[in-house]
């Protein structure tokens, strides 16, 4: 789990982790993957942040950097938005939640949406960015807490690794950058009709 010292890149993030401001903040992320529907992988990524009641996360981003400069995945590509699919993330809510339908929740549901720039935190790569923005919009987070984040796609996972500054929380004005450990979507050559073969990937890493 990262502390604040050296966690924001001017080149990455526009926000800056001020100790004033936040204190001694903290974040980390583990993750996994298991095999889905029609040759689609499931990743899933448990999120640790601790604000010290300072600030709430308010858009949790995860970077995907193993896309980037993917010869097989062009975004614009109608047949690929399905390459990878944004799905949702659960966290504590604070008391007194209720969602739009007036009924009472204890978790927010974060909603998952592909993004390939963010204005406030400097961001200019591919990631998956998750906000309040659904039924639980009315509700708060937790400053410290742990949620779960998932996405699907059918780029082959890569063997567990750790990814530095992966993941970037936005609290208020500030912008916290943490580390990721766990597997990522590689660059494949896929098509619609072929799903892949889970048994097939592990055995490649063997």
């Amino acid at each position: 789990m990262g502390m604040c010292a050296a966690l924001v890149s001017a080149f990455l993030v526009a926000g800056v982790c001020v100790p004033q401001a936040l204190g001694a903040v903290a974040c980390g992320a583990v993750g996994g993957v298991t095999e889905g529907p029609d040759g689609a992988f499931i990743y899933t990524v448990t999120i640790t942040w601790d604000f010290n009641g300072a600030a709430l996360p308010e858009e949790i981003n995860l970077l995907l950097p193993t896309l980037e400069d993917c010869e097989f995945y062009t975004p614009g590509n109608p047949l690929e938005t399905k390459y990878v699919i944004p799905l949702t993330g659960v966290s504590l809510a604070q008391p007194g939640c209720y969602d739009v339908a007036g009924a009472p929740s204890g978790e927010i549901l974060w909603v998952g949406a592909m993004r390939f720039e963010d204005q406030y935190c400097w961001l200019d790569g591919t990631h998956v960015e998750y906000t309040n923005s659904g039924p639980t919009v009315n509700c708060l987070p937790l400053s410290a807490d742990s949620g779960v984040f998932m996405f699907s796609s059918y780029g082959a996972p890569l063997p567990t690794m750790t990814y530095y500054d992966a993941i970037v929380i936005r609290a208020g004005a500030d912008c916290i950058v943490c580390d990721y450990e766990g597997p990522m979507p590689d660059c494949n050559l896929w098509a619609p009709v072929a799903p892949t073969n889970w048994g097939t990937i592990k055995a490649m890493y063997r």
